[in-house]
């Protein structure tokens, strides 16, 4: 997919981005990373006996940076900044060995009072190779308009 500028997105086209297979190596160095310690992210032996999953859970804040990777293909280089991530809610969740993709819709865009830039909702859906949704929320980004200036969106 073709990195997007601000002019090109349009309100309500939907995205879906490439498949990305969750490792244990994902897990682990995420986990060292985050200095997450929960049983349900580490702990396979805790988690067979204890956990209703019986296996690891891919941590919740790893599924949104897989997802915001993801997003990377369509928005790219025309991205400024992130200005805030909606609230995010996990469905059901995401084992090592799934295969996710993100499912971006333009929710809402609208030119920023700074020329030169514009600002993107954006819904997201995570789902594995299922369809089934692991997660749901949304991201508002900061982007620059293309050289030649665009108008209204």
């Amino acid at each position: 997919m073709k990195h997007q500028t601000f002019g090109q997105i349009r309100l309500d086209e939907t995205f879906v981005s490439y498949g990305r297979t969750v490792t244990e190596t994902d897990i682990v160095q995420f986990t060292c990373l985050a200095g997450l310690k929960l049983p349900i992210f580490i702990d396979a032996a805790y988690c067979r006996d204890h956990s209703p999953f019986g296996q690891r859970i891919v941590p919740g804040l790893l599924i949104q940076a897989f997802a915001a990777g993801m997003m990377e293909e369509l928005i790219g280089p025309y991205t400024i900044a992130a200005l805030g991530f909606g609230e995010s809610r996990f469905l059901r969740p995401a084992l090592i060995g799934d295969t996710l993709r993100t499912h971006s819709r333009v929710a809402s865009k609208r030119l920023a009072s700074k020329p030169g830039r514009g600002v993107i909702d954006i819904a997201i859906r995570v789902a594995n190779q299922r369809q089934e949704t692991v997660m749901e929320g949304s991201y508002r980004l900061l982007m620059r308009t293309d050289a030649a200036g665009e108008g209204a969106p």
